[in-house]
């Protein structure tokens, strides 16, 4: 397994953003969530990224418990997300914002560009790495956001 959230609530205050949710996630499964506008799939998406801590419940990711991991931990396991609207370093070369990712991994420079151009080769991003990620439309801008963030943490996934 995966990823597993069991029972996820998160409250703010009196109000109930997320009651009792739970999802399981095998490797190789693409999974979809639906509901109207304020049904919590935002807030959910928040506790399992480890940007929001759920108020009760549990997330496990590749076995571990991260319920109460940081952000930073989430992405040093592997855990990404994107955003309907995608974030990236617009000024920055493609190559530049995975390398972004590649740091938290790869403190030194040498090793997070080759980190970074081991991404872009596995993705199929190297022939734009020198193009400015500004130049990408929406779909290559979606592309490239988890990878200036995290990608490089997935590494040791894709080797085996």
């Amino acid at each position: 397994m995966l990823l597993e959230a069991s029972n996820i609530i998160k409250t703010f205050g009196g109000f109930r953003a997320v009651d009792g949710a739970s999802l399981t996630v095998n490797e190789g499964e693409i999974i979809g969530l639906i509901g109207p506008n304020g049904a919590g799939k935002s807030t959910f998406f928040n506790c399992l990224a480890g940007d929001a801590q759920p108020t009760e419940g549990t997330i496990h990711f590749l076995g571990r418990d991260v319920t109460r991991t940081s952000p930073e931990m989430h992405a040093r396991l592997g855990v990404a997300r994107t955003f309907q609207m995608p974030v990236t370093f617009e000024d920055m070369t493609v190559a530049d914002n995975v390398m972004v990712g590649a740091f938290l991994r790869h403190p030194g420079r040498t090793a997070a560009r080759r980190a970074a151009e081991e991404v872009l080769d596995f993705t199929g991003l190297a022939p734009l790495g020198a193009t400015p990620a500004r130049s990408l439309g929406t779909p290559g801008r979606k592309r490239l956001e988890p990878r200036n963030r995290v990608c490089c943490c997935w590494t040791r996934r894709w080797r085996g």
